[in-house]
């Protein structure tokens, strides 16, 4: 069928979906389901076992959501279809080519969609050849093959596009136009008389502005979708400034938007919470700990007391040592001098004296460098007096800039302290803060140490920019 004369569709105003198929030769089940959210997210909606003739009916009394759902027989998926307003219509499934050879009747929006789908195989198919030839390619070759593979996908976005524009009203037309990438209508950056930019960054304000545009992340219709939660992580991760204030701040917005509708509240807050609690970026500690605070403590009524109690707990635990946070401060915090270290060489009872060394009363009050490093080790792990070496390395070239450093060993018994007496001696690490605080270990909840090393680097004004660090990594921060 032409998409050219396609037809507005109505909504049906009769109860409930009535879907025949006929799957030639098979005579087995058949489930009917719909994606939520994701590729991998299938749910079953209905069943049917086809008799002898390869025939069934899925029925309900009552309509379907709107959404894209999917056919599977044998644990496979067969294909997509689409759920609108048409909801009584026939299917017959052609197993040598399901694509082309599918048919449907009383269906407008699946005839559509498999337009779509047949010339996005046949374009995907020409693009991977182009891509192979473009691979073996070089000099003007190559910028030809460019050029086909930019063109093709200008063909393609220009039939979705029309194939869009032919149905309105139709769920087809909504997931069409969320295939049209959000960059592909930029506007031009304003210019003056002469030609030059007045507004460097009204392009990318126009692109956070107009981003969702082609797919409203609060309709539930698109819940049913493959693409909902991609979009949503696309705009949170790639448009979205990456400061944790402004992630916050455009969670806060969505979340406070998707409230009326519990199914897409809990949808977008699992999946932002999931995300931010598992990413390996440190910022992102941050993020995590305001939407389980601020969302998922108070509104997460699908999740057990127990879990809340210790969410609420690791909150606690994590919030004082956030990235911008003042440090916290190190209780009881004694130093060992250069000399003690020396002499405790030459005498036992000065080495492993526990009481020995300089009270630091709050380390931040003496706080006069542009940046500080604290390091809690363990003298008794490997990798821990691995790092230390390597931090006094990234130390002696740093210092000049502003750095200094204080290394706190977190074991607190005097064969402890003799060990470590010997290890610094023995490789001279000296010029910095060797300490320890052998009457306390209150600082490991101040600062949620629990493994170690563990690094931390403060600025001249006390407040955390970097923790989880290695020492390679301060020269990011320092060595600017």
């Amino acid at each position: 069928m032409c998409w050219l004369f396609v037809p507005t569709i109505f909504p049906a105003f009769t109860q409930g979906y009535e879907i025949k198929i006929s799957f030639q030769g098979r005579n087995d089940t058949v489930i009917l389901g719909h994606y939520f959210a994701k590729p991998d997210m299938l749910i079953p909606n209905d069943t049917v076992v086809l008799d002898r003739a390869g025939k069934g009916v899925f029925k309900g009394g009552s309509t379907l959501d709107r959404g894209v759902y999917f056919l599977i027989n044998d644990r496979k998926k067969l294909f997509d279809i689409m759920i609108g307003d048409e909801q009584k219509f026939e299917i017959s499934l052609d197993t040598t080519d399901l694509i082309n050879k599918t048919k449907f009747k009383s269906s407008v929006e699946n005839e559509v969609f498999f337009d779509f789908q047949r010339m996005n195989i046949q374009k995907g198919v020409r693009l991977h050849e182009l891509r192979q030839e473009y691979e073996a390619a070089a000099g003007d070759k190559k910028k030809e093959l460019l050029r086909q593979m930019q063109q093709l996908n200008r063909d393609r976005l220009a039939y979705i596009r029309q194939l869009a524009d032919g149905n309105p009203g139709t769920f087809v037309r909504k997931f069409l136009q969320a295939l049209i990438p959000a960059d592909s209508d930029l506007p031009d950056y304003p210019r003056d008389a002469d030609g030059k930019i007045t507004d460097s960054t009204y392009v990318y304000r126009w692109y956070r502005a107009h981003f969702f545009d082609r797919f409203d992340i609060y309709d539930p219709d698109m819940l049913r979708t493959p693409l909902y939660e991609e979009k949503v992580m696309e705009y949170m991760t790639k448009v979205i400034h990456q400061h944790p204030d402004s992630v916050c701040a455009e969670a806060d917005k969505i979340l406070a938007k998707t409230r009326a509708n519990d199914e897409m509240f809990r949808c977008v807050l699992v999946l932002l919470f999931n995300h931010y609690l598992k990413s390996e970026v440190i910022i992102h500690e941050n993020v995590w700990v305001h939407l389980a605070d601020k969302w998922y403590i108070p509104y997460a009524s699908w999740s057990s007391a127990d879990y809340i109690e210790k969410l609420k707990k690791e909150v606690k635990d994590r919030t004082p040592s956030l990235i911008g946070k003042q440090a916290p401060p190190l209780e009881m915090l004694m130093a060992l001098p250069p000399d003690h270290f020396r002499a405790a060489a030459l005498d036992t009872a000065i080495k492993f004296d526990l009481h020995a060394g300089v009270n630091i009363k709050d380390f931040r009050q003496s706080l006069k460098s542009k940046y500080t490093a604290i390091l809690f080790w363990d003298i008794g792990c490997a990798h821990c007096r691995k790092t230390i070496q390597e931090l006094f390395e990234a130390y002696d070239s740093l210092k000049e800039k502003g750095l200094t450093v204080i290394t706190v060993q977190v074991v607190n018994t005097k064969d402890a302290k003799g060990k470590w007496i010997d290890f610094v001696n023995e490789h001279q690490l000296f010029g910095w803060t060797n300490a320890w605080s052998p009457y306390s270990v209150k600082y490991r909840t101040l600062y949620n140490v629990s493994t170690f090393p563990y690094i931390f680097l403060l600025n001249e004004k006390e407040e955390i920019i970097g923790k989880r660090l290695v020492p390679e990594q301060l020269k990011m921060f320092v060595g600017k």
